[in-house]
């Protein structure tokens, strides 16, 4: 029904606009749910006989499909040339999801994280000053990712709150628990364990609406929070959900092993992590946490010579100068973005109040003037 009700809208907004071209029409019908067809529909447009209108929204449609599609796309061209029509021509609806998509075609196809940001951050902009909840509920979920990756602590927790909200707003169960969990790691990640509980409890009060994936993640959040606090039996119990999954969420992994370890059993928690070492090609914050605790495991085991390996291996994930200087870019961009958007709001508002002050002395002064008469 929440799918249905999406599409529906999609139509009302884009039918005005696509009354010239069904194929367009049609294909924004079945981008929703079956993009695969949606981009059949697309292959039979004839660039030659669209206008620059039509072929703005040809070109959101393809990156829409392909991103939909996991399709490799060879460049950004095609959605670029869409902006500019939009930034000219275009609404708020079109306009703003145009600078989503080209964000996540920067960034899941070119690893471009800093121009990606810049293309969310104008799209969270948009979507704000619209009240698109559903643009604004994307724009968080990719704002709190690229923070996420670049360890940007407190941008993180900022959307990860701000994704809560949204999907609050569209009251969807399922993201909204997904939003708790981001919300508790988010904590976490700040220091802020009695927080990150909180949230972590919130989500169990939600599992009954939790797909596999997100099952596996809750349980073995859990697991990890009752760990942390010392109580084995509950960490055990919700390790065992965990298990009952046959999941291969990693923090699961990561859980046992630090459950395994804290019963001193350091063999078999080393046995864990080596075990799934596909984590080296994981997130940076990922990693970072699998190979800390296998340095701790190599030293308790005795491996000093591995220990130290390991720790070279952080510190030199950690000194990467591309990583370092693309964070420090995107940081620093984003301040720089927001404290402008602050600035032109600040002066928009003081000059309404200039207007409004101006106009009340000018109504004081007739009616003055009107009085002396």
């Amino acid at each position: 029904m929440k799918k249905l009700l999406i599409i529906l809208k999609i139509t009302a907004i884009v039918i005005g606009c696509t009354e010239r071209h069904p194929l367009l029409r049609r294909a924004w019908n079945l981008m929703e749910e079956k993009p695969e067809s949606a981009k059949v529909v697309l292959a039979k447009v004839r660039m030659n006989s669209l206008t620059e209108g039509e072929k703005a929204e040809y070109g959101l449609l393809r990156t829409i499909a392909a991103h939909k599609t996991s399709e490799k796309i060879e460049d950004d061209s095609l959605i670029t040339a869409s902006i500019a029509y939009y930034n000219q021509h275009g609404d708020d609806w079109h306009r703003g999801r145009a600078y989503y998509y080209r964000g996540t075609v920067r960034m899941s196809k070119f690893g471009n994280n800093p121009n990606a940001i810049k293309d969310f951050k104008v799209a969270e902009f948009i979507s704000e000053k619209a009240d698109d909840e559903d643009l604004k509920n994307k724009v968080y979920n990719m704002l709190h990712y690229v923070n996420e990756i670049i360890n940007n602590h407190p941008q993180t927790l900022k959307y990860a709150h701000k994704w809560l909200d949204s999907s609050i707003e569209l009251k969807d169960s399922l993201k909204i628990l997904r939003n708790l969990l981001m919300c508790a790691t988010a904590h976490a990640e700040m220091g802020q364990k009695d927080s990150a509980y909180t949230y972590i409890l919130k989500g169990l009060e939600l599992e009954r609406h939790a797909d596999e994936s997100v099952l596996a993640e809750l349980y073995s959040m859990t697991s990890l929070m009752y760990e942390e606090r010392g109580d084995t039996a509950k960490a055990e119990e919700y390790l065992k959900k965990w298990d009952e999954i046959n999941s291969y969420h990693r923090l699961g992994l990561l859980t046992l092993a630090r459950l395994r370890k804290s019963q001193g059993q350091y063999e078999r928690a080393l046995e864990l992590v080596k075990g799934d070492m596909r984590v080296i090609d994981s997130d940076h914050h990922t990693r970072i946490k699998y190979l800390e605790l296998l340095m701790e495991l190599y030293e308790l085991t005795g491996d000093q010579e591995q220990a130290l390996k390991t720790k070279e291996q952080i510190r030199a994930f950690n000194d990467s100068m591309k990583y370092i200087n693309q964070a420090i870019q995107m940081v620093e961009w984003q301040q720089r973005f927001d404290e402008v958007q602050q600035t032109k709001d600040f002066y928009r508002r003081t000059s309404w109040m200039q207007v409004l002050i101006i106009a009340m002395i000018v109504i004081v002064s007739l009616a003055i003037g009107i009085g002396l008469l």
